[in-house]
């Protein structure tokens, strides 16, 4: 009787055993995941910036948090993503901030002409104290900051005349992407219409706008070449991205998953950096081999398209007050 007594307390035991080692197995193997969305195709260097960045979450995390990427606006549109973050419909997604613009005023900074100096100005800006200030702004609106990904620089195209001074700018009907952008070209002289980049091609095929804002690569991978004769490389604006999280989930998630996740991001941003330089290089020498005239900016014409657009500055900080303020003088004290 005893014998059988010891026999089922060590079945007892075992049982128990085997069903802790399996709830801390079932522990170790629950994942947190991230489904993040993305409006470029797998091919652009920003949606390879986001494989780069979920393999750093994988590394950096040991494994527990899983980035799923869903390209190509599978799940949002651009013009979507916003209220998407913000109620939590998507954990993650990769926002233009210029979609920001109607709540807070100050995303437009990326958009005020010749304020950043170079491609690696951003970078300087956003360490210098800028891309604290905004990620305030932003988790008052219920998103949180993962990382900032650039797009490289914007240029002035048209298929009438070489845009090399103020004036050439006059009876020029342009797309732009934003009302940002818009302003610059009112500044200039041009009739603004804000399109998006799918309509662009057409739009510049039929004649109804003379020209339009965008940059190089996204010029090329829209075949502009075929619609356009000039190009003014003015360097002048670089609009900007953010990776961002629903405050929420992300407040859910550990102190080390946190980590894990921003130091990702980190290493993406620099991946994409240094993508975009490659990228700027190769569209200019193909543009050129395709027949696009490039008029570049000297310094002495800069300071007269600088002159010709200061108004758009002015407008920029009496619309977004003391902050907006605040962001011109982190970027003006970089030059």
């Amino acid at each position: 009787m005893m014998h059988h007594t010891r026999k089922t307390r060590v079945i007892a035991i075992t049982i128990m055993a085997v069903f802790l080692v399996g709830s801390a197995f079932g522990v170790a193997c629950a994942k947190t995941r991230m489904d993040l969305s993305n409006q470029f195709p797998p091919s652009h260097f920003t949606s390879k910036g986001m494989v780069v960045f979920a393999a750093k979450v994988d590394e950096y995390s040991k494994g527990t948090v899983e980035v799923k990427l869903f390209d190509s606006a599978q799940l949002f549109k651009d013009t979507e993503i916003v209220e998407a973050i913000q109620e939590g419909t998507v954990n993650a997604g990769l926002v233009p901030v210029n979609k920001w613009s109607g709540m807070i005023p100050v995303t437009d900074i990326f958009e005020v002409p010749f304020i950043f100096q170079d491609l690696s100005s951003i970078k300087k800006f956003i360490e210098a104290g800028a891309g604290e200030l905004l990620d305030k702004e932003f988790q008052k609106k219920g998103a949180k900051t993962l990382m900032w990904v650039d797009l490289g620089y914007v240029q002035f195209w048209n298929s009438k005349r070489p845009l090399t001074k103020p004036e050439d700018f006059k009876g020029m009907k342009m797309r732009t992407f934003s009302t940002g952008d818009a302003e610059t070209l009112k500044a200039l002289g041009a009739s603004p219409v804000v399109m998006s980049s799918s309509e662009m091609y057409m739009a510049m095929q039929r004649g109804t706008v003379d020209g339009g804002t965008t940059g190089m690569p996204a010029a090329l991978s829209r075949k502009l070449q075929e619609v356009q004769k000039f190009m003014t490389k003015a360097n002048y604006a670089t609009p900007q991205f953010v990776l961002q999280a629903n405050l929420k989930w992300w407040e859910k998630l550990s102190k080390n998953e946190q980590d894990a996740i921003l130091k990702a991001g980190r290493d993406a941003e620099e991946w994409i950096r240094e993508a975009i330089i490659k990228s700027e290089d190769n569209a200019e020498k193909v543009l050129r081999e395709a027949g696009i005239q490039i008029y570049t900016l000297n310094p002495a014409s800069r300071e007269i398209f600088i002159k010709a657009t200061e108004s758009v500055q002015q407008q920029f900080i009496s619309k977004s007050g003391p902050l907006g303020k605040k962001l011109v003088d982190i970027a003006m004290s970089l030059k």
